[in-house]
Parts: C-alpha cells; structure tokens; sequence
C-alpha cells in the first residue's frame, strides 16, 4: 500500500488526522484479506473485490467512510476498473431517501413512509445486481397507490442532493451569454474541452473512461453535455454511463446496458428481468433538469422521451421552460 498517497490526498480534499488513520486501516484490512488470497491490491478483480464488500456489510463494517476510502484509493493508484465498480455501488446514495421526503412534501409523510420506508432496502454497498428487484417493488407501490403525475413529479427531483452552488460557472455563463442558444452553445464546447482533458490525460471524468471516439461522439451532438432549444423546449441526450464501450459495442441490449446511469436498473436491462416501469427514468429527467433550474431560478417540467430501460438505445428528455412542476 501507498500509504503516503492516501495521507496526502487526505490532506489535501482538507480531512483530518484520525479520518486519514481511518482511511489507512480500510485499506490495510483488504490488503491483508489479499494477502492471504495471493493477490494485491494492484492485481485484485472485481469479484474479489466484490466478495470483501459482501462480508463486510455481513459484518456491520460497511460504513460510508471505509466504502470511500477503498474507492479513493484505487482512483489514486489508477485502478479505474475498481474505481469505477465502487461508483456503481455508492452512486445511488441518499436517492431513494430524497424520493421519499419529496412525496411527502407533495403529498404526506405518512404516505412517504408507507408507500417508500416500510420495506427492507439494500444495505449500503450492495451489489448492482441486488437493486432492480428493490426497484420494481417501489415502483409497484408508488404506481398502484398514487397518480401517474404524482409519481413522475416524485421522481423528477433533485435526488442526488447537489447543491445549488456546484452550478456557480453555469449561471455565471448563462449571465454573460446573449441568448439561451449561445449559453448552450457555450455549455456544450466547455463540456467537449472538459472531456478532451480527461482523453487526452487519461483520467477518469466522475465514473467514465474517455477515449477520443466519446470526445467525438459529444461534440457531435450538441444535446449531449447539454441540450438544443425549440421553441420553449430544451431537448438533451444523456451521455452513456460507459461510452467507450457503447460506441463499440453492437449488440442491442448490451448497448442499452452501456447507456443507462442507473445503479437501480441497469441489471436488469442486461438481465432480462425484472420489469421495471420506465417511469422509475423520472429520476434522471429530474438530474437533467436541476441545472436549468438553478439557472433560471424555478421549477421545471421535464417529460421521458427514450428511456435505455423502456427499450430505446439512448435516455432522451424534453425540459419546459413555460410551466413550472405540476404539484
């Protein structure tokens, strides 16, 4: 292990001294559970990995910090296939609480906790293959109790909790640009020249690897990075989850796979199985849509136009800029 790495990323991201020996630990543990294993932690594969994760949370030992601390460690060392694996198991968190205080706000607590807090959920950590059976019976019960519209607008949130702040630089150029068509010109070259970066570095951009082919494949499409206008419209096409090997990939349903963000449904849509209404895509149109509306400062309406989980090879959506949230 490196330990001075880590020391020093701790460090610097402003985390004190005991939280730094905390980290240090984690990674000790599963370097001596490799040890013994004859791996290391530069050869380790995602099913070991996979394993040491199961009998932590057997263990009560799979707290947020340690999950961290694994996932910024192998980011450090370059470990990007691991890196990526663990943002597959900590993407979803907090989602499915923030589902819940919205509905309600829309409609009551005790429906939120009826409907959304009275069943087991997985325990943090799990697999992506342990969520999509959890996620059908979600939305089995939110769909046979509550309005279509109220489900949708549930959904539609900012369930990823960020902070309003983290789109200073967006607002900042939506200021300075002439028209919202410039701002999204704008928007769309800065994201291309972030991405390029991230090529031409190889680093990993939040969980994706970049080749010049992804770079390609954005900058032709303006509504990828962020969305092209008519009317009071804004149409945007979410880049896929793993675009690298989207773009050569040809099988259908391995396409859609490679498309979908969403720790809750992806396995299922290589699996076959369950069935899982495409409305559950209402919490991604409500992630494409928060920027926007920081930017403008209301609430918008945002339709699913192609889903990867209702069978569509790409997750498309229409924001409205005319109508706020339907309460």
């Amino acid at each position: 292990m490196n330990e001075q790495l880590l020391r020093d990323h701790y460090a610097k991201r402003g985390f004190d001294n005991q939280q730094a020996d905390d980290a240090v630990s984690a990674i000790r543990a599963l370097e001596s559970r490799l040890g013994a294993r004859a791996e290391t932690l530069e050869t380790v594969g995602i099913p070991l990995i996979r394993e040491y994760i199961q009998t932590l949370i057997r263990q009560n030992g799979n707290s947020l910090d340690v999950l961290l601390a694994l996932a910024r460690y192998f980011y450090l060392i370059g470990r990007n296939d691991i890196y990526v694996y663990f943002t597959s198991l900590l993407g979803g968190i907090g989602v499915v609480e923030s589902i819940s205080e919205r509905l309600g706000t829309l409609e009551n607590p005790e429906t939120a906790r009826e409907l959304i807090d009275s069943f087991p959920h997985p325990p943090l950590g799990s697999d992506p293959t342990d969520f999509p059976e959890f996620t059908r019976t979600l939305m089995e019960r939110l769909e046979q109790t509550l309005p279509e519209s109220t489900v949708r607008c549930t959904l539609a949130g900012n369930h990823h909790q960020i902070p309003a702040e983290a789109f200073e630089d967006e607002i900042k150029l939506y200021q300075l640009s002439d028209s919202m068509d410039d701002f999204l010109r704008a928007q769309h070259a800065q994201q291309v020249e972030t991405l390029q970066h991230h090529c031409d570095t190889n680093t990993v951009w939040y969980e994706q690897v970049i080749t010049q082919d992804v770079v390609d494949f954005v900058a032709a499409n303006q509504e990828i990075q962020s969305a092209v206008r008519v009317g009071d419209t804004l149409y945007t096409t979410k880049i896929p989850y793993d675009p690298a090997n989207y773009l050569a990939e040809t099988d259908e349903t391995k396409r859609r796979y490679y498309a979908c963000h969403c720790p809750f449904v992806r396995e299922a849509i290589l699996r076959g199985e369950p069935n899982i209404s495409s409305n559950w895509c209402y919490c991604s149109g409500g992630f494409v849509k928060y920027p926007y509306e920081v930017i403008l400062g209301r609430e918008l309406r945002v339709d699913l136009l192609q889903s990867a989980l209702k069978g569509d090879p790409i997750c498309r959506f229409a924001i409205h800029l005319d109508s706020a949230e339907a309460k």
